[in-house]
């Protein structure tokens, strides 16, 4: 898709009522969100991406009918995917982001002190494109010279490094593992094990692994895959407004540093919206609904 191609769409014409997006939390939870206009609608070769400027929370970015982020609460998530890792890590020169089309995660990511190559992989160019003309706070450091962006499989990137070419952090922001859409194999034992294989001594691993609300069997198989395959595994969550449940929880895999506190700071009057030290630590206090559905070592870690 060429960046000529993509246009606003003409605001949606008056109705007596207003126009509904609609997403399916569960087969018998619905979430709304009232739109105003539809910005952008189109096919790519691996998903169906719209972007909707909402009533409450602003441009919303959809992909394959599941609310991805939105203008008015994407910190939240990008700021506790990006910093709890990255601080939880005594160097990362060297960080690498599997997804993350939308930008947001890369801008927290250039924010750490120290961070000095971050290599982006985003199998689907549309979702970048389109994000940095709808998305500009997104997409504010996709220029910026320490970032590569990769078009390709993250999968078979991932398999292909060698040692050389191993990282200090890697973080993966995917859609979730449901449906037919391209994230799905990022939730696998075999992408687990070329992960750790991937970083370097010291090296943290991150990723989203969804709400124990509605889907609980996702942070379930993620966390005993990361606790089979890395000597240290941790859970933490926060509260994302847009996404079904609001608990959103992420999984941590560690080569050597133990996450449960920040080791490191970002920089003083450094702005942030949601994280802090002590909310880092806050973090991986576990709900006893959150901690039964966790290996049991993972589990009396965090108690």
């Amino acid at each position: 898709m060429d960046s000529e191609r993509i246009h606003s769409s003409p605001q949606c014409p008056p109705s007596s009522s207003p126009a509904w997006f609609t997403e399916a939390g569960s087969p018998h939870h619905r979430l709304q969100w009232q739109v105003t206009r539809t910005l952008y609608a189109g096919d790519s070769p691996y998903q169906h991406i719209e972007v909707l400027e909402t009533e409450q929370f602003g441009t919303a970015l959809v992909l394959d009918g599941i609310l991805q982020t939105t203008a008015a609460d994407e910190y939240i998530y990008h700021e506790m995917l990006a910093l709890v890792p990255l601080l939880s890590h005594p160097h990362p020169a060297r960080v690498l982001i599997i997804g993350g089309g939308d930008g947001g995660l890369a801008r927290e990511v250039l924010r750490v002190p120290g961070v000095q190559d971050v290599v982006m992989v985003e199998i689907d160019r549309a979702v970048v494109e389109v994000a940095r003309k709808f998305l500009p706070h997104h997409t504010a450091a996709l220029d910026d010279p320490r970032l590569t962006i990769r078009y390709e499989d993250g999968v078979q990137y991932v398999a292909a490094l060698d040692a050389a070419d191993a990282f200090d952090v890697i973080l993966v922001d995917a859609t979730d593992p449901e449906g037919d859409g391209p994230g799905q194999v990022l939730y696998t034992t075999e992408f687990h094990r070329a992960i750790r294989a991937a970083l370097l001594p010291e090296g943290v691993y991150a990723q989203q692994s969804g709400t124990p609300i509605y889907n609980p069997d996702v942070l379930t198989r993620v966390a005993h895959d990361v606790d089979r395959e890395f000597p240290v595994c941790r859970v933490y969550w926060c509260t994302v407004p847009t996404y079904p449940g609001s608990l959103f929880t992420f999984t941590m895999g560690s080569l050597g540093p133990e996450p449960l506190v920040p080791i490191r700071r970002l920089p003083h009057g450094a702005p942030t919206r949601w994280y802090t030290p002590r909310i880092h630590a806050a973090a991986f206090a576990l709900p006893p609904v959150v901690a039964e559905l966790l290996p049991e070592r993972v589990a009396a870690a965090q108690a």
